[in-house]
């Protein structure tokens, strides 16, 4: 059986471009606009961020399984948690953002971290908590308008 050059060159365009397609996600990848993060950020069941032009923000009922715990547990097992602090960029990955916890809330110490990483991209940018590299992205948080 003899297949032209053009026949060729067409089944590898299209199934290099369903290479491309099925591999598109940026999740994780694009910056994080922080112009466009003071306000309130919002999730699933009611998890809350305000996030302040100042670098400090505030959540509740955020899951637990959203913070990365390096320190401690949150309090009397919690499944949801809150706490304030500050918020900054990464400096090498402009893709994250970290939320330093530095006041307890949810935690019986002050110093928990949480990641921020974007899962959707556009003109308002929808953010998730990254806690496990294995998975895609985590609990998501959108801005309110």
């Amino acid at each position: 059986m003899s297949v032209g050059r053009g026949r060729c060159a067409a089944i590898f365009l299209a199934l290099g471009l369903a290479v491309v397609v099925s591999g598109c996600s940026t999740a994780g990848t694009t910056a994080v606009d922080t112009d466009g993060l003071p306000g309130v950020w919002t999730g699933s069941g009611g998890g809350r961020v305000e996030f302040h032009a100042d670098g400090r923000f505030s959540m509740k009922g955020i899951p637990a399984e959203s913070v990365d715990f390096t320190w401690s547990e949150p309090r009397n097992g919690a499944t949801r948690v809150s706490g304030a602090g500050t918020w900054q960029q990464q400096d090498i990955d402009e893709d994250s953002l970290q939320l330093m916890i530095d006041a307890g809330g949810s935690f019986p110490t002050d110093e928990e971290v949480a990641t921020l990483m974007v899962a959707e991209d556009g003109p308002t940018q929808v953010l998730f908590f990254s806690t496990n590299v294995d998975k895609p992205y985590g609990y998501e948080i959108e801005k309110n308008p």
